[in-house]
């Protein structure tokens, strides 16, 4: 199995902005002197970890088996998903940290003040097996606090096969696909909903766009004009502009689900497999959600679903680094804690790591291990990985990426139009870039 060699950041949710969160996030429990370098062992009883109450099991399991081969317990902070990087920012704020941190390997991260809460772990020796993954993310001005433990995900559309076949439709490769299936299930199939859309969670609405744009990110490397000031968010001709028009097009044309303004993501699953919508916007991280839908049966849920990853003009997926499975540690000023953190850091990636990996059923980032050889619609997802693809456009768009899913919102919801949320999502690009001290900025 070829393994993750590649790597960026990508937001897949946040509603802050990067400036705003920078300035109260210096205060914390200072720093130990713990050496993060392998050789921290287990001092503590216990650690307290925050975590997602999207967490997959395999990062449940994990914490499971260090309890029960180091004898700590792990007390878990559940945050909830939906706006989890909110309520994340706003108990760090007040000084508050965890043993360790369970979150995104992005830009959004630099919000916490890593060089002053985080520790610093460069030279871990995981870093040594991980290739090139830590030169765009879970990294800053050169130092690495991440520990990225999983391959990425890709974003793409969930379908069900029946709806489709029943209506004489296969897998859209574009937009233009997309809109064509609607207007056939429209007539063929009034009562379905071709694309689930889940205002009400908000960061799903995101995907819509990176999908779109992830031809444009592979031709012309849109993100890095965006960057050097080549190209803007709001130029009225560009690719964001366009791809805010192509999603309300097809809102208007009744393709969403009539309450995606307000829809929650977590039924979305069930939905698609009672094949009340054909097409569900997601990461293939979500994997385990759809096939509980299934009763966890991989093979079943492959024979109804399927992966389709259409952009504007090309089937290019856009992918990303995993949530799940990157942890920091930060600075609490408790040595015996944070030695236990890092020692879970240690194993995790070196004696727990195999068994880790199998578990997770994904490709592997660090080398050293055996993936799972892929089945049923992760063939698929493994199919799409090595085809076109590209990084995820807002990877690296510090100010935008933090705003993405807000702006999409108001445009689902009617409150802004393309060129509004296009102008809106520039400035937040040039703020974040300023406050970031990008070059030219």
């Amino acid at each position: 199995m070829k393994r993750f060699r590649y790597a960026v950041a990508v937001a897949a949710a946040a509603v802050l902005a990067l400036t705003a969160c920078s300035a109260n996030n210096d205060t914390g429990g200072g720093d130990s002197g713990v050496a993060a370098d392998g050789t921290a062992t287990v001092k503590a009883k216990e650690l307290t970890v925050w975590t997602s109450t999207g967490d997959q099991p395999y990062v449940r399991e994990a914490y499971k088996n260090f309890e029960q081969k180091f004898g700590v317990k792990v007390n878990l902070v559940e945050i909830t998903a939906d706006g989890l990087e909110n309520q994340v920012q706003t108990k760090w704020a007040s000084g508050d940290r965890p043993d360790l941190l369970e979150y995104h390997a992005t830009a959004l991260f630099w919000a916490l003040n890593p060089a002053k809460n985080m520790i610093e772990m460069s030279n871990m020796p995981y870093v040594q097996r991980s290739g090139e993954l830590y030169k765009t993310a879970g990294s800053l001005d050169g130092k690495i606090y991440a520990a990225i433990t999983v391959g990425p995900g890709l974003f793409g559309m969930y379908y069900n096969k029946k709806v489709l076949a029943d209506a004489g439709l296969s897998a859209p490769k574009t937009y233009a696909d997309l809109e064509n299936i609607c207007t056939t299930l429209k007539q063929k199939a009034p009562g379905v909903a071709t694309i689930y859309e889940a205002g009400g969670s908000q960061w799903p609405t995101q995907i819509q766009i990176l999908m779109n744009l992830a031809g444009a990110e592979k031709s012309q490397n849109y993100s890095g004009e965006l960057l050097t000031k080549k190209a803007t968010l709001d130029d009225p001709a560009g690719p964001f502009v366009a791809a805010l028009t192509q999603y309300k097009k097809l809102q208007s044309m009744g393709c969403f689900n009539k309450d995606a303004t307000t829809a929650k993501s977590e039924p979305s699953f069930k939905a698609l497999a009672d094949g009340k919508a054909a097409f569900l916007p997601q990461s293939t991280s979500s994997l385990p959600q759809l096939t509980a839908v299934y009763g966890d049966d991989l093979a079943k849920a492959s024979a109804a679903i399927g992966w389709a990853s259409p952009s504007a003009s090309s089937t290019t997926s856009a992918w990303s680094p995993s949530f799940n499975g990157t942890w920091y540690v930060p600075k609490t000023g408790n040595a015996d804690r944070e030695s236990t953190a890092l020692a879970f850091i240690q194993w995790i990636t070196t004696d727990g790591y195999q068994d880790y990996l199998t578990s997770t059923k994904r490709f592997p980032a660090l080398t050293g291990a055996t993936a799972t050889t892929p089945t049923g619609i992760n063939q698929e997802f493994w199919n799409a990985y090595e085809a076109d693809k590209a990084l995820a456009v807002n990877a690296n768009l510090v100010g935008f990426s933090a705003q993405f899913p807000t702006l999409m919102s108001g445009l689902l919801s009617g409150q802004y139009t393309p060129e509004q949320a296009a102008k809106l999502a520039q400035e937040a690009l040039a703020q974040g870039a300023k406050s970031a001290h990008v070059t030219g900025w």
